[in-house]
């Protein structure tokens, strides 16, 4: 027989012993604890390099960013500046060791232009906005990445710079720089990344020239070779543009702008339609625009063709504007859509335009069709890049919403329809020119006309 004594002993030995156990554990975790991380030393650790009363939300104020890296992989070249550094981006870069001389030499031309007292005023401006002009930048705030003397330096220098350049281009007293340069700085001066805020370089002028009549609007289009109407004496663009311009790039973008007739946008996809040969093939002919800007694409349907005879000869027209292809072509696009992926995602107009050329030109064929058309002109040598460009722009770009979804749709019906295929079949074979017309024209005349002289023989013999 089992001892219950025996056994209750046992029971409270094994008691006895667990609650040894834990006891040990508690003193365990409590020497344990001892050396756990806080939450403070972790939140001290992760957030010791940004500023206490640091602003992490989107400032209303920034304009300038850093292009995303998904579109720099794909062209790099294209986003960054080749000779000059503009701007925080891409400060103390020793690749522009040259054009920081010429910074110099622009302050010390700029200097015969202003007095003593300007300079302090130029200065004093900077300063006092300092802020302001951070807030600008994506990744620039008032942390230590520039001291408040060397961002005051380099904003007041890059500025001077470039005014000095505006002006003595209006003058045609051009400076002189190593041979090549001069177009580079023209397009640095576009991109994203390499931008002052327009407002910094606006109040230096007005500063540096209060009784002046020119407005540096007006020379910074003629630097740009924009050809816009401008209103002196308001500092804005017109007709009715009183929108503030934030760098160079937005006012490129603004200015293609200004001729569009603004479509509304439309959040459905887009459908795949063919490219510009097929859609020639099924009856579509494209139009060179005459006038207006590069936005401005209009599709325009034959309403009459099945009403009155033989309308149905005419076809479809899909009217483009003329766009100019150089070398620098691609990169001026590249951030101009950058902007707009960045600081417009509601307005890619620029965007839209892109796709819908990358849909109607997959390859060298459809290049050479629009430059036939007077659509395209390009001047880099050869169609196939000018095919290339528009194949790989759009990689990565995100479009919500599409102002040319009406075109699209249009399109892809018009293509969808074999009765379309059909009318320009007849018309490739029969109706190419004036002469093959009238000859198609008569000899079917001339088929009517036996085919009823031979029914009235038969009816009089009947």
């Amino acid at each position: 027989m089992i001892d219950h004594e025996e056994l209750k002993f046992d029971k409270i030995s094994e008691y006895n012993k667990c609650r040894c156990c834990k006891s040990q554990d508690l003193k365990l975790f409590k020497m344990k604890s001892n050396n756990l991380i806080r939450f403070a030393s972790i939140e001290e650790h992760k957030e010791s390099k940004i500023g206490k009363d640091e602003n992490l939300e989107p400032r209303p104020e920034c304009c300038i960013y850093r292009v995303p890296k998904e579109l720099r992989r794909v062209n790099e070249e294209a986003y960054t500046p080749k000779v000059i550094s503009i701007g925080p981006l891409h400060y103390d870069n020793q690749e522009f060791a040259y054009m920081e001389e010429q910074k110099i030499r622009c302050k010390r031309e700029f200097s015969r232009r202003i007095t003593p007292e300007i300079w302090e005023e130029l200065a004093t401006f900077i300063q006092e906005n300092e802020q302001r002009i951070r807030n600008c930048y994506e990744e620039i705030t008032s942390s230590d990445l520039l001291k408040q003397l060397e961002f005051v330096t380099m904003i007041l220098y890059d500025s001077v710079f470039i005014l000095e350049h505006f002006l003595r281009f209006s003058e045609r007293n051009s400076l002189r720089f190593k041979p090549r340069l001069e177009g580079y700085i023209a397009l640095d001066l576009l991109m994203l990344e390499n931008q002052l805020p327009y407002f910094v370089l606006q109040e230096l002028f007005k500063i540096a020239f209060p009784e002046t009549s020119a407005s540096l609007l007006f020379i910074s289009c003629a630097f740009f070779d924009i050809n816009m109407p401008i209103d002196s004496s308001l500092n804005v663009l017109v007709p009715g543009d009183e929108v503030e311009i934030k760098h160079f790039t937005d006012l490129k973008r603004r200015v293609l702008m200004m001729t569009y007739i603004r479509r509304p946008l439309q959040s459905t996809s887009n459908p795949d339609i063919p490219c510009a040969l097929k859609l020639q093939e099924s009856g579509v002919k494209f139009k060179k625009v005459k006038r207006g800007g590069l936005l401005n694409i209009k599709y325009e349907k034959n309403k009459l063709r099945n009403i009155i005879p033989f309308l149905w000869l005419k076809s479809h027209k899909l009217h483009i504007p003329k766009v100019k292809i150089y070398d620098e072509t691609e990169s001026l696009l590249r951030n101009l859509m950058a902007l707009e992926q960045c600081h417009y995602p509601e307005e890619t107009y620029i965007c839209d335009y892109i796709n819908l050329m990358d849909s109607l030109i997959n390859s060298e064929e459809d290049v050479n069709l629009f430059a036939d058309a007077g659509i395209i002109s390009s001047h880099v040598g050869d169609n196939v890049k000018v095919a290339k460009m528009f194949n790989n722009i759009c990689l990565h770009i995100s479009l919500d919403d599409n102002c040319y979804r009406d075109i699209f749709k249009e399109l892809k019906k018009h293509y969808d329809n074999p009765w379309n295929h059909v009318v320009a079949s007849l018309k490739r074979v029969y109706f190419n020119n004036l002469w093959r017309g009238t000859a198609t024209f008569a000899a079917v005349l001339l088929l009517i006309l036996t085919f009823i002289q031979t029914v009235c023989s038969i009816l009089q013999v009947v």
